[in-house]
């Protein structure tokens, strides 16, 4: 007896702990979005429906059994975004960190993308560079210009300059290459967002909130450089700093990239 109570205990246990981190993993992800004003939609539903089992609120009740079996199709639907995302994100991260270079982003490339993007805050003209991690970028790449090419600082230099056609689109780096250029990445929903933030960085944030990419972007304004990861933005001092935090981003399975601008969400 005193076995079966300890394995029903221990049972119980793993099966609030995996709840635990369910929840708070769902809080987290639709915190910056609508879905939260949604979700708060859905607590005060399920708040009244509670009531009109427990008070003789005969029509509310009514109605709740009449579409009941159809609120889960709904609540799908709702938020069928956050599920893919969350889904993706879950699916592709790899068991124990990614101890490593599983991006197969040599130091090389790291320390062009550094010198080019400072080289171009500069002159204060606007970047955007993508750096695939673990979640795979090929649905982002259709729309831009296929390129396969060895990452140089001669390359990105011309491909972000005023006069090239496809300036305004991202890079997105691939296995330590230039997969493409010219491509267009989904902005973010969030709204508490400095006012001084353009498309380019909206997109940033955006890339890095569907994906666990890496990505850089200089300001065409103010010529800052800015890191991007999960939604949260730290501001990048020298061409070291950023080469520093962009191998810890690479190559170490749980990076420290900083302290985040101040208000950004994440």
């Amino acid at each position: 007896m005193d076995a079966i109570w300890r394995s029903f205990t221990v049972w119980s246990v793993l099966d609030i702990l995996i709840l635990s981190v369910l929840i708070y993993n769902i809080l987290k992800l639709v915190k910056r979005t609508k879905s939260a004003q949604v979700i708060a939609g859905v607590g005060i539903v399920v708040v009244v429906v509670l009531a009109s089992s427990a008070f003789p609120l005969t029509a509310i009740h009514w109605l709740f059994q009449k579409f009941y079996s159809s609120i889960l199709l709904i609540l799908v639907i709702l938020f069928q975004e956050e599920i893919r995302l969350a889904l993706s994100k879950i699916g592709n991260r790899p068991v124990g960190g990614r101890g490593g270079k599983s991006s197969s982003f040599a130091d090389a490339g790291v320390h062009e993308v550094s010198r080019v993007a400072f080289e171009l805050s500069k002159k204060k003209i606007g970047a955007l560079m993508v750096m695939e991690r673990n979640i795979i970028l090929n649905r982002y790449l259709d729309i831009g210009i296929s390129l396969d090419s060895k990452i140089s600082k001669e390359l990105l230099l011309a491909i972000f300059h005023p006069t090239s056609p496809i300036h305004d689109g991202a890079v997105v780096i691939q296995k330590g290459r230039i997969a493409a250029a010219g491509c267009f990445l989904p902005l973010t929903k969030t709204k508490n967002l400095q006012q001084e933030y353009g498309t380019r960085h909206r997109a940033a944030i955006g890339i890095s909130e569907e994906t666990d990419a890496v990505v850089v972007v200089v300001s065409e304004e103010k010529g800052t450089v800015l890191l991007v990861t999960d939604g949260t933005i730290v501001l990048q001092k020298d061409a070291e700093m950023l080469q520093l935090a962009l191998k810890n981003a690479l190559f170490i399975s749980k990076p420290d990239f900083g302290d985040p601008v101040q208000g950004v969400a994440g």
